[in-house]
C-alpha cells in the first residue's frame, strides 16, 4: 500500500513536467522468476483453487500487454495508477 502512495504522489509532483507514473501490482505468473515456485508439490493446485479464473498467467500475455498500453500514447491521459494483474485471487484485498 506504501507504495500505491508512492505512485500516487509522484504522479501529482511530475505531472507537471508532463511525466506520468503508474504502477503494476502483478500476482503469481508464470516466468523464469516463479519457476522454483511452480515446482513445489501442490503449489500450482493451491493457486488454481485461489484464482477464480483457474488459470496462471503468463508475462508474455498478461503483463507485457499492458506495459505496451502503458508506454504508448494511447495511454497519455493515464497517470496515478496502480494496476493489479492477478486473476482476482481469493485472498487479495478488494
Amino acid at each position: 500500500m506504501a507504495l500505491d502512495m508512492v505512485t500516487k504522489i509522484m504522479a501529482i509532483e511530475l505531472g507537471v513536467d508532463k511525466i506520468r507514473v503508474n504502477s503494476i501490482s502483478p500476482g503469481f505468473f508464470k516466468s523464469e522468476i516463479t519457476e522454483g515456485l511452480f515446482k513445489l508439490k501442490g503449489l500450482p493446485k493451491f493457486l488454481l483453487k485461489t484464482v477464480p479464473l483457474r488459470f496462471i498467467g503468463t508475462t508474455d500475455l498478461g503483463l507485457t500487454s499492458l506495459v505496451r498500453y502503458l508506454i504508448h500514447d494511447s495511454s497519455k491521459y493515464v497517470t496515478g495508477n496502480v494496476f493489479i494483474v492477478d486473476g482476482v485471487p481469493i485472498f487479495s484485498s478488494l
